[in-house]
């Protein structure tokens, strides 16, 4: 397991030693360390996308990301058997969005992101899926569902956890493009008003990114 591997222990440790068990803080005050800025940057890299945002958890992050994109002219729609006629209905909203979990953790069962995203290239959607039970699990180097279907790219937005396989101990992320992430950390209630992830947190993390990819 991940998480209790020496060198995901190790930095851990190293991280509580330099920076403390917390920072009392939340990132906008003093709780952004070098430590969180590279964390996020290697998300993002491991992705494909342009940058990251951290989180306490990935609750928080889908929270935190809702609530700032989204109004009342909008259309969101979960993976639903009658998606194209819905998306057909939604022809006047000012933004669509289809949310879909990438893998299904009560059956497994893999969403069809092929299928999806050709949807939302006909009907001018965004997509959005929640990899906590794909990341790290699916596809040849862990980066999920989108590697999994070989379909890289292809979803605008993706939240996952380091709650599982990236650590097994908190944390959560978004990842997509720069001006959605930099909006996010203006308006997102959950980032601007939650001590950032603590230290350890963020140097175990890390230390499981290299060894899914070396750096």
């Amino acid at each position: 397991m991940k998480q209790s591997h020496p060198e995901v222990v190790k930095g851990a440790k190293d991280a509580l030693d330099k920076y403390g068990n917390g920072l009392s803080s939340v990132r906008f005050i003093c709780g952004t360390q070098d430590i969180h800025k590279e964390l996020e940057e290697k998300i993002s890299k491991f992705h494909e996308r342009e940058d990251a945002i951290l989180y306490a958890c990935c609750f928080d992050a889908n929270t935190g990301l809702f609530e700032v994109l989204l109004g009342p002219d909008d259309a969101l729609y979960c993976i639903l058997a009658d998606l194209e006629e819905k998306l057909k209905e939604a022809e006047g909203s000012r933004m669509k969005l289809i949310v879909t979990d990438g893998v299904f953790s009560m059956d497994g069962k893999v969403a069809p992101l092929n299928e999806i995203c050709d949807l939302a290239d006909k009907y001018g959607a965004l997509t959005f899926i929640d990899e906590c039970h794909a990341t790290g699990f699916l596809g040849a180097t862990g980066r999920g569902t989108e590697e999994y279907l070989n379909c890289k790219g292809r979803v605008d937005i993706i939240n996952s956890t380091l709650g599982k396989a990236l650590g097994g101990a908190a944390g959560g992320y978004t990842t997509g493009p720069k001006q959605l992430i930099q909006m996010l950390r203006q308006k997102s209630r959950p980032y601007l008003f939650s001590n950032t992830l603590p230290p350890p947190v963020v140097g175990g993390a890390s230390k499981v990114r290299n060894l899914i990819r070396p750096w």
